[in-house]
């Protein structure tokens, strides 16, 4: 980090220091009689373990001394007063008025309207019956949130339509989309906020001619856009009736509370999609109202900081124990390393280490993949397990089952097993001490465990809610912008580029290895 303030480097190096210790996370388990007091939160539905991280009581002390020196409560009231501290872009961030909290009185009154258009419009589909089928195509923050949600109520949820998403620019994704479909009978929607986005216009493309084919001029009907360019839908003839505002104040992967969450409104009803805003609505005020000290974000952003910063970890796995939420960590990928994926602060400095790589998947699948590298491999990777206690599958045998891996890889990865336990369990024989130290295991690797109360809208509006603000707290600590995206453009910018020169045959200047590459696909068109 680069650090200025003489007060705020001493706190620094006294964490720096403390990182030197060699501490045992189970040591700390059995020496720290009020450890699960201090380090296990809970809010509403949501509980969220910590004692688990190489983080001694003395360390917690000082890290949050450490946030607090970092301006992070005039932060945070800057964030829930709606200023503008997405400086570069000189733009407030105001995804949580999109769930009442904050906002100036003219946000409240255009998020209240637009709702009630989304709820209408939604109530109408439902209750027509002209549609059986839902195409969602957008990319990003426009795919990613309603993919999530949409996944973890297919199948408890009274979902009505044939809900599918499109999003890559590969051509099998909106043919797996529309595959099957009866274009009489499907609502196509468009999500994209500048309209302009490449993938989500071929797709779009794609799907009107899919349905031109079939409707003739009474194919735009059929279309719907989520959009900050009502210009650019209506260009798209897209009726105007249809077409939903999507605010410049909102970045897309904070959108999908926003009109991008229509396709989920529809499919589910819009009650569904209300308890989902409750739930955020709930860690939002939580977030805003507790001390630093009690705060859950607070605390899941700062011991993320100690991971990365001061233990040098350099990624984070996210492995949800629900099949429902398994697309959590291609959402948090998207959410973490799009806003703090950057090197340059505030003031334009470079300002070293910030956010590690997100990755995972879904338990237990993981553990016959990966598990071996976070277990045994160098140097390992923290662990975010989530789980959900209830039951929704109706297999309470396999849910114990679930949630019996889930616990006993949180505690393996602590505990470990030494040469001395592994010698005792295969005793002398064939190559007995070179098998001990391969069935060894270091121990001492972090983790957190998250178990929400069941699976409902509401907890898991709460657990996004959640890591939308650990991002915020983590972006202040590394005085960044977190609500930027500078490092998407350069590609995009690139690919129009080569994607001209391919179509027109014409010859762009670049590196020997992009033209080879360029002339190898023209040189296959040819011989096609």
């Amino acid at each position: 980090m680069n650090i200025k303030s003489t007060h705020l480097k001493l706190k620094y190096k006294n964490l720096e220091k403390l990182a030197k210790d060699d501490l045992k996370i189970s040591h700390l388990m059995k020496a720290e009689s009020d450890r699960l007091e201090n380090f296990v939160l809970r809010e509403g539905p949501l509980r969220a373990d910590f004692s688990k991280q190489l983080v001694s009581q003395k360390t917690l002390k000082s890290l949050k001394e450490f946030a607090a020196a970092c301006n992070l409560e005039e932060w945070r009231a800057k964030l829930f007063a709606g200023e503008k501290i997405n400086d570069s872009e000189n733009r407030a961030v105001l995804h949580m008025a999109l769930r009442d909290i904050g906002g100036s009185d003219s946000v409240k009154e255009n998020v209240r309207s637009m709702r009630k258009r989304m709820e209408k419009f939604a109530n109408n589909i439902r209750a027509e019956g002209k549609f059986n089928s839902i195409v969602h195509i957008g990319i990003g923050g426009s795919d990613l949130g309603p993919r999530l949600v949409a996944d973890a109520f297919r199948a408890t949820a009274d979902i009505k339509f044939d809900l599918r998403f499109a999003e890559n620019i590969d051509g099998a994704s909106i043919n797996d989309a529309l595959d099957g479909l009866n274009p009489k009978k499907t609502l196509i929607i468009v999500v994209s906020k500048s309209f302009t986005t490449q993938e989500t216009h071929m797709n779009a493309e794609a799907a009107f001619k899919w349905l031109e084919s079939e409707l003739g001029v009474n194919a735009g009907k059929h279309l719907v856009a989520v959009t900050a360019n009502r210009q650019g839908a209506i260009d798209f003839k897209v009726p105007e009736e249809q077409i939903f505002d999507f605010w410049d104040w909102v970045g897309g992967r904070y959108s999908v509370w926003s009109s991008v969450g229509l396709s989920l409104q529809i499919a589910f009803g819009p009650s569904l999609f209300g308890e989902f805003l409750k739930g955020a609505s709930k860690m939002d005020l939580h977030f805003r109202d507790q001390p630093l000290h009690e705060n859950l974000p607070v605390m899941m952003a700062i011991i993320g900081i100690w991971n990365r910063n001061f233990l040098n970890y350099s990624s984070l796995a996210v492995i949800p124990y629900s099949r429902n939420i398994r697309k959590l960590p291609a959402f948090l990928q998207q959410l973490e390393m799009e806003s703090n994926g950057k090197q340059i602060n505030r003031e334009g400095v470079y300002t070293g280490i910030t956010c590690p790589i997100i990755w995972g998947d879904q338990g237990t699948n993981g553990q016959h993949a990966f598990f071996q590298w976070l277990h045994q491999g160098t140097p390992g990777a923290p662990v975010d397990f989530i789980a959900v206690l209830k039951d929704s599958s109706g297999r309470p045998e396999h849910h114990a089952a679930l949630l019996a891996n889930c616990f006993a890889q949180s505690e393996a990865l602590m505990l470990g097993k030494s040469k001395e336990q592994v010698l005792q369990e295969i005793g002398d024989g064939f190559k007995s001490d070179i098998i001990a130290q391969q069935k060894t295991f270091p121990g001492n690797r972090p983790s957190t465990t998250i178990t929400l109360d069941n699976l409902t809208p509401y907890s898991l509006g709460h657990l996004i809610a959640l890591y939308e603000h650990k991002v915020f707290v983590q972006g202040v600590i590394w005085n960044i912008n977190s609500f930027d995206q500078w490092g998407v453009e350069l590609g995009k910018v690139l690919a129009s580029n080569i994607l001209q020169e391919m179509q027109t045959g014409t010859e762009g200047k670049h590196d020997a290895s992009t033209s080879k590459l360029i002339e190898l696909f023209v040189n296959s068109m040819k011989n096609s």
